[in-house]
């Protein structure tokens, strides 16, 4: 059986899931609650860090330059540059 090298972990850089959803919220102006954060760790927009089974941590200074746009904004501004993209290709 081996054993885990534990690490030390500078608690300031990082967030709770609750800080994070709150922090989100100021942010961004609208309501955030925490599954939208870990989402976003699994889609791989946040650095997050595992302490345990059951607690992830996420990176301070990914969640504070995020901000939550209504939804289907990123989308449509991301569509908008392709077509754009590809008129001056053409």
């Amino acid at each position: 059986m081996t054993k885990k090298k534990e690490e030390i972990i500078d608690i300031d850089g990082w967030y709770t899931p609750l800080m994070a959803a709150r922090a989100l919220s100021r942010t961004s102006g609208r309501e955030v609650k925490p599954h939208y954060v870990r989402s976003l760790a699994r889609l791989g927009k946040v650095r997050f860090k595992a302490v345990g089974t059951r607690l992830n941590l996420y990176s301070k200074e990914d969640i504070d330059a995020y901000v939550v746009e209504e939804r289907g904004e990123k989308a449509g501004r991301a569509q908008h540059a392709r077509k754009v993209t590809k008129k001056n290709v053409a």
